[in-house]
């Protein structure tokens, strides 16, 4: 079971504890252990700067079609300073990479950055 200190970690870090990192306790504890320092190192302190790994994250959602995921990690790239802008550019991005069809995938993304931004 994932003990208070890295709950609370997480909570700082992020705002809530991931699912991936809640559900790794069903596989035994050194799992869940090595789950967690992966996060950590993935998603603590790095050269490229949190915002931009958010506005990564938010693009391969995208791409994979994941509408829920690609919320969250939009939310956390606005919570780390990103602008509807650089959004609406990963989304952009992501329509050339991917075609066209895409646009109507990223509609409900795209209502709610306007919904975010009050545009």
């Amino acid at each position: 079971m994932l003990d208070k200190k890295d709950k609370a970690l997480f909570k700082e870090e992020v705002g809530f504890v991931p699912p991936g990192v809640m559900i790794a306790e069903t596989f035994g504890k050194p799992f869940q252990d090595t789950i967690t320092a992966y996060h950590h190192q993935i998603w603590g302190e790095g050269v490229i700067p949190l915002k931009y790994r958010y506005l990564i994250a938010f693009a391969t959602a995208i791409f994979d079609n994941n509408e829920r995921r690609a919320k969250l990690e939009m939310v956390k790239a606005v919570k780390e300073g990103a602008t509807k802008e650089e959004l609406f550019e990963v989304i952009k991005q992501q329509i050339w990479m991917k075609g066209a069809p895409t646009m109507v995938q990223v509609a409900p993304l795209i209502e709610a950055i306007h919904k975010k931004f009050k545009v």
